[in-house]
């Protein structure tokens, strides 16, 4: 799909979507839980879809309640499974297609049983780094193979003490807490530097709704005692601040805009977006129906990443549309995405001649508030959904005319993206 966009005034109110990280983890807890969960406003997303169908592999039943056909949630009812319940000679095949959270999460819950396990997915999933778990597994003498057509192993896996470096992704300390009520007694030490480890409270949060405590000794230790088992809940997934992150930063840029659906006290780590944006001089206030942001000054500001990687894209967009010099630090994990999305943004954003520049870590980029060219600016999407929305808001800001090739990557996590800027006002054209 090809998608042409124009400068743009925007305006209006938007509600933004589920949050995919807490449904991932609702889904899976839901799907372990010994009886039928409901899970209300799920994302409709080929990356949720990737946790169903794995859940659904292993032997969990799902049904679709609702859908609602205005904003693109739905409910789901969940009956859920053990994966130590499926026969050792049946063979299991389980498909996270380009789901990094999907995958990372399944290979623990998978390896409690004894059945031999595969991973079906995206070559660009298949071959990002499994060191922590193929370490593991080794230390058990456990089998785990991974090629770049799937990956394989064997369990089962036991509890214990599991050493975690915490500057590799949080997925992997979240998996193995995830599955811990089916290893046994287990214990993480994560070794710092500690980075997104916002993300290891949500699945702690949503480990304890559905009824499996985790204690936290310290800030880099984890207790999942033997004994326990998920029990069924019903759980609301609230919007998603890694995606409100385009329409803040479209707002502070362009014109002011309500973002309905956000929780000001969410755990969610990529709400520090709100920090980036008063930090470039933006404004924001919490109305009666939603946050608000309008535009301010736009200055140069710096940044630390370790904890929000995901939101790389978008304030590599900011910073190239603020006056001066800005950095992103801790920006390595950024190369290990579905693309590596330092160098896709170096590419893309220097076809409208930002000036921009990188080490293994940190982004620099020197901006300005005015960016046009004479001839349409052709932008490869990369097959990354954070790339083309990050794109897509630089477009509607700038004074000339933008072409992304390959923008259906955005159904990875956002189906609606276009239907949602074309709401407020957004000159999209699809083609």
């Amino acid at each position: 799909m090809k998608v042409w966009i124009e400068p743009s005034d925007v305006s209006g109110t938007l509600r933004i979507p589920p949050s995919k990280s807490y449904g991932h983890r609702a889904l899976i807890c839901a799907g372990l839980a010994q009886g039928t969960s409901t899970i209300h406003h799920l994302g409709n997303s080929k990356d949720m879809d990737a946790t169903l169908s794995c859940l659904t592999s292993l032997g969990a039943h799902v049904s679709l309640l609702d859908a609602s056909s205005a904003d693109g949630t739905r409910t789901i009812q969940v009956t859920g499974c053990s994966p130590k319940a499926i026969p050792e000679s049946q063979p299991v095949t389980l498909n996270a297609n380009e789901s990094g959270s999907t995958l990372r999460f399944f290979i623990p819950i998978a390896a409690a049983g004894s059945e031999p396990v595969t991973f079906l997915g995206k070559p660009t999933l298949l071959s990002r780094p499994m060191g922590v778990y193929a370490n593991i597994f080794a230390e058990q003498n456990l089998a785990f193979e991974q090629s770049g057509t799937g990956i394989s192993f064997q369990g089962p896996l036991q509890g214990g003490l599991f050493k975690i470096d915490g500057n590799v992704s949080s997925q992997f300390i979240s998996g193995l807490l995830m599955a811990a009520p089916f290893l046994g007694q287990s214990d993480l030490a994560i070794l710092p530097p500690y980075q997104s480890k916002s993300y290891v409270d949500l699945t702690v949060e949503m480990m304890k709704r559905f009824g499996v405590e985790v204690d936290q000794p310290t800030e880099h230790a984890y207790i999942v005692n033997e004994g326990q088992h998920y029990t069924p809940a019903v759980v609301d997934i609230e919007s998603d601040w890694s995606q409100a992150a385009f329409f803040l930063v479209l707002g502070m840029l362009n014109a002011p805009l309500i973002l309905q659906g956000l929780n000001p006290d969410s755990l969610q780590g990529d709400k520090v977006i709100m920090d980036a944006i008063e930090l470039a001089g933006g404004k924001l206030q919490w109305e009666e129906d939603g946050l608000m942001v309008k535009p301010g000054l736009r200055k140069a500001f710096d940044f630390d990443l370790a904890d929000c990687p995901d939101l790389g894209p978008i304030l590599c967009v900011l910073a190239a549309m603020c006056d001066g010099t800005s950095t992103l630090r801790h920006a390595a994990r950024l190369r290990y995405k579905e693309c590596d999305r330092i160098a896709a943004m170096e590419d893309e954003l220097r076809k409208w001649g930002v000036d921009i520049e990188s080490t293994e870590d940190e982004i620099i980029i020197h901006g300005k508030t005015s960016w046009k060219q004479e001839e349409p600016v052709i932008i490869d999407s990369h097959n990354d959904h954070r790339v083309v929305m990050a794109m897509a808001v630089f477009g509607l800001c700038a004074q000339s005319a933008t072409q992304i090739l390959d923008a259906q990557a955005v159904t990875k996590s956002y189906p609606h993206f276009f239907d949602d800027l074309l709401e407020i006002k957004g000159k999209v054209v699809r083609a």
